[in-house]
């Protein structure tokens, strides 16, 4: 699954130029950003960004198709449009950090997300933990050249709050089956197979943010190529000794329980 991502906002920001999108809408966003999360400096090396933990239901930098091209931000974790009330706003936001490619034009809470309303969300990469010995060893996934972001596939909705009248936008980040190099990383046991976040390439965005015909958008549902990707160990990103929202979060670091990781990852 993906519950934690890498989305620094300068890779993000350059890649979304490069692939297409209107300067005007990123500087806007860009900017909007930059007051948002403002810290003691603006070297994006000391921003945080570099991980982000979906439970806490972070702004995702996105860019959707609504007629023309839109940058934005929308909170991480699908509520739909149906929600009835904030509580179970609140409760369902947890249950749709995901939405499985496969099942997604069924399920209730993604049907309507996935045939009308798609998005990309720009990251740097995505964390996965692979399980050995009882323990679990966090990694960072990342493109194969390393100034590349990756570009993911996802659905968003708007949800008006019946108390308030205030709008919501909301996103989720669409699976799908794991590829060679997520079957060796993501072993959870309790899982019946690896998955990994949708991944997509500039020759199909077009497809995923205007199609509406689902067996198109079905076929745009597949693993993404391991020789386009590289993984390796970081340091616990939860908990008491956990780095969390870090630089730190996406830097290698050697685990001796794993001193047979070079010949895996």
């Amino acid at each position: 699954m993906c519950y934690s991502i890498s989305q620094m906002k300068q890779k993000a920001y350059k890649a979304a130029l490069r692939d297409g999108a209107p300067q005007k809408e990123i500087d806007r966003l860009y900017q909007d950003w930059q007051e948002s999360q403002r810290t003691d400096t603006e070297d994006d090396q000391t921003t945080p960004m570099a991980y982000l933990n979906g439970y806490d239901h972070p702004r995702l930098f996105t860019l959707i198709h609504d007629n023309n091209w839109q940058a934005t931000r929308f909170e991480w974790g699908l509520i739909p449009e149906w929600t009835k009330s904030e509580a179970d706003a609140l409760a369902i936001r947890n249950k749709t950090l995901n939405a499985r490619g496969e099942s997604m034009f069924q399920k209730a809470s993604f049907k309507r997300a996935a045939i009308e309303q798609r998005c990309l969300i720009f990251v740097d990469g995505f964390f996965e933990y692979h399980h050995k010995n009882g323990r679990n060893f966090p990694h960072f996934v990342q493109h194969s050249e390393k100034d590349k972001p990756l570009v993911l596939g996802g659905l968003w909705a708007v949800w008006r709050n019946p108390a308030t009248s205030e709008e919501k936008y909301t996103t989720s980040i669409v699976t799908t089956k794991g590829n060679e190099l997520m079957t060796t990383i993501h072993n959870n046991p309790k899982l019946k197979e690896p998955r990994m976040p949708l991944i997509l390439t500039p020759s199909n965005f077009d497809t995923w943010l205007k199609s509406n015909r689902e067996q198109e958008i079905k076929q745009l549902i597949q693993p993404y190529s391991s020789e386009l990707l590289e993984a390796y160990p970081v340091r616990r990103l939860i908990g008491v000794n956990g780095i969390g929202d870090s630089i730190q979060a996406v830097e290698p670091i050697h685990y001796p329980d794993l001193a047979d990781q070079g010949t895996l990852f």
